[in-house]
């Protein structure tokens, strides 16, 4: 009996589009995953400083505004986790409600620039899989006049013990957002304006949407090839033309390229290479599938092995499509599939 995972692999070889890919991307992504809904329930009042604001504006400028993270269920599986509805309804309902007051006379502008949870990296090998990361990027402009001012923002990563990934959401994101207001308020009350510059919201906008600005955000023809470096990926500029790929003897891919003489050679220090059609990067010496979703890259690969023989999904490009298998890594190791986020910056493959 083929696994759900390979059933859904077998039925989406063939991506024609850009726009087609960035579908079965998050085509993928349902079918890998079970959806979790979180809760973040609107509560009045509660913060420590004068209510300074009447009204919050809330803009999701993620890189993918469809989820706020992928967490692991055990075994093979992992968990979408969605709010009840898109983030910047959700967000703007929640922050009204418990951070503004009629009789204020602010008006605050929040933009969303990460808002994730992840299990912690496995090579943390202090962190038990029993805890969980919410990653946070919010920014606060105070409306002023025809624009905004730049009033502060809040950065960080912070990783919870949690009993269910629902609860961490319900209790530890709040707390994380009554930080980031208490730094708004403390800002309004203190700061000096009239030293600012003044911005327009397309401003901001522009500004956030920079981060999106590389050549592979937007190509509709892949240039085939190997990429030495991740720039070499984000410029859609592969610098080896040459390659072959062939099947190792655990039956993963290996990726061949020239030496100084011609003659190939199996490597594993390039960042990835692109068959024309789809991307694949390089993780510990083996190549993996590389899909969009909104300005988001994912990968479906590996980085975790377990000693004990079965059987896992392979993977060849063939045409213009995949072609997907079952086969054993060795006798006595096995990978584990799952969903990653490619940091586009750095290169790395984080969860």
């Amino acid at each position: 009996m083929k696994s759900p995972l390979l059933t859904l692999l077998l039925s989406l070889t063939l991506f024609h589009t850009r726009s087609q890919t960035r579908d079965v991307g998050q085509q993928i992504i349902k079918k890998k995953c079970t959806t979790v809904h979180a809760h973040l329930t609107p509560k009045e009042g509660g913060q420590h400083y004068p209510l300074l604001f009447d009204s919050i504006r809330v803009s999701d400028l993620r890189s993918d505004t469809s989820r706020i993270g992928l967490v692991k269920k055990g075994g093979h599986a992992q968990k979408e986790i969605l709010l009840d509805g898109p983030a910047t309804a959700q967000l703007t309902s929640y922050l009204n409600a418990g951070f503004t007051a009629p009789t204020a006379k602010h008006r605050l502008l929040v933009v969303i620039k990460d808002l994730w949870v992840s299990d912690p990296d496995a090579s943390q090998v202090n962190m038990v899989r029993e805890h969980c990361a919410i990653s946070f990027r919010f920014e606060a402009y105070l409306a002023s006049g025809s624009g905004y001012t730049p009033l502060t923002y809040m950065d960080t990563t912070a990783t919870y013990a949690r009993s269910s990934t629902e609860l961490v959401i319900a209790h530890r994101l709040p707390e994380l957002i009554a930080l980031f207001m208490d730094k708004a308020a403390d800002h309004t009350l203190l700061d000096d304006r009239t030293a600012k510059r003044v911005v327009s919201y397309k401003q901001i906008d522009s500004f956030a949407r920079s981060r999106f600005d590389y050549a592979m955000d937007t190509a509709t023809r892949l240039v085939t090839g190997v990429y030495a470096t991740v720039d070499e990926f984000r410029n859609n500029a592969p610098s080896i033309l040459k390659y072959e790929i062939k099947k190792g003897k655990d039956s993963l891919m290996e990726l061949h390229i020239p030496d100084e003489n011609g003659q190939m050679y199996y490597t594993h220090k390039v960042w990835g290479f692109c068959d024309g059609e789809h991307i694949f990067v390089m993780m510990d010496g083996n190549v993996f599938p590389v899909f969009p979703v909104g300005h988001q890259f994912y990968v479906l690969g590996s980085k975790e092995y377990l000693n004990k023989q079965m059987w896992v999904p392979f993977f060849l490009p063939l045409g213009g499509g995949f072609a997907y298998g079952t086969t054993a890594v060795s006798d006595n190791v096995i990978r584990k599939l799952q969903l990653f986020r490619l940091n586009i910056q750095s290169g790395e493959v984080t969860e």
